[in-house]
């Protein structure tokens, strides 16, 4: 999440409120955050305040001071302010990738992980998570997606949650990212069976249709035969199915045998998705282990995505620039890094198709940075 910084008032206890610069009325100031320049008379009521000015005085709001680029914050942006000065941002208004943090723990140790597990008190997250449903409740949004670690892990909280989501806000495209292993069990994915199916899709892991291969990537043996028959229960109950790939050293090799499995085992998932790397966290340290450069997987990657495309299946590439990607399948190559961690490389100024390319991990170690080679013409998609 987009992370901003500065000077904390006093020694306060976190808080969460809906961003505004046009400011309210009186009476309805109680859960907004007031972006302004000047600590003045006008800060009085609010929840908290936000200031690229100085420290405010003893009687105004909890503040956080001396913030820098507060021009990334929006009117309806939710932030959560702390005493030592951190303000993040839990959801841009003008954003489509919103989510909804439930925990940090996971159930799979994945070895390419961006951020890796931990054994945390997940009640902070889900507190947090309902004050933002609280706080968006009777607005329209364009999507939201729920995500750890692993959500499943946080039990009927799970399901309350989501049956929140996808009941308050119809109009949404509600996505869960999950490794479906739960799921294998018939008794906990029937608990679904109260939440309505028409706005929401299961993103569900899984790195190789190999056990040995799976399970040695995720680290926990068992995983990939959990997994796929996580994704049958949640067929079995009408909720619709994208199965995500993580391309790595380990699997590369073995793309087009994976989407030859998909097509022969999993015809009814309505999404398959094939992901570059994100350097970070586990990914990070594992790098010399797990990385390859896109000139090496690239043939793999063609073959098995051609292999979809002619047997008519709807697939996508997330996370390779589309100058990394082979030439036949960029039209299927997606924007799909999140906006406050996706920069671009200095040549990619140059690139007439910036605009449509994922770009970069801000986040990640390394980048194939030989690679690039900047568009002088659009292409054909």
């Amino acid at each position: 999440m987009r992370v901003l910084k500065g000077l904390a008032s006093r020694n306060f206890s976190p808080f969460i409120g809906e961003i505004t610069r046009k400011g309210r009325t009186f009476y309805s100031r109680k859960s907004s955050v007031l972006l302004t320049d000047d600590m003045g008379l006008s800060a009085l009521g609010y929840r908290g305040c936000i200031t690229s000015g100085s420290k405010g005085k003893f009687y105004h709001p909890d503040h956080i001071y001396n913030v820098e680029n507060t021009d990334l914050l929006n009117e309806g942006d939710i932030v959560r302010l702390d005493n030592v000065g951190n303000i993040e941002v839990l959801w841009e208004c003008n954003s489509h990738q919103n989510c909804l943090f439930l925990t940090e723990r996971c159930n799979c140790r994945c070895v390419m992980c961006p951020q890796p597990p931990q054994n945390s008190d997940s009640s902070v997250f889900l507190n947090q998570a309902e004050e933002v449903l609280n706080l968006l409740k009777g607005k329209q949004i364009s999507d939201c997606c729920l995500t750890g670690g692993e959500p499943t892990l946080v039990g009927d909280k799970f399901f309350v949650l989501l049956r929140r989501c996808v009941v308050e806000h119809p109009e949404a495209f509600i996505t869960v990212l999950s490794n479906g292993k739960l799921f294998s069990e018939h008794s906990f994915t029937r608990k679904l069976s109260n939440i309505p199916r028409e706005n929401c899709i299961f993103c569900i892991s899984l790195h190789s249709e190999i056990d040995m291969l799976h399970d040695a990537i995720v680290g926990v043996h068992g995983s990939c035969s959990a997994t796929q028959q996580g994704i049958y229960n949640l067929a079995s109950f009408g909720f619709p199915v994208e199965i995500r790939i993580v391309i790595s050293r380990y699997n590369y090799r073995y793309l087009v045998q994976f989407a030859e499995h998909m097509y022969n085992y999993f015809p009814f998932c309505a999404h398959f998705v094939f992901m570059g790397l994100e350097l970070h966290g586990c990914a990070a340290v594992h790098s010399e282990e797990i990385d390859v450069d896109p000139l090496e997987y690239g043939p793999y990657l063609r073959d098995a995505v051609l292999l979809m495309i002619r047997r008519g299946m709807p697939v996508s590439v997330y996370n390779i620039p589309l100058c990394m990607c082979p030439s036949d399948i960029r039209h299927v190559a997606s924007q799909s890094i999140s906006s406050w961690k996706n920069i671009w490389m200095e040549e990619c100024n140059r690139c007439m198709e910036k605009d449509n390319c994922c770009g970069f991990f801000s986040t990640s170690v390394s980048i194939h940075k030989n690679f690039i080679k900047p568009f002088t013409e659009r292409i054909e998609r």
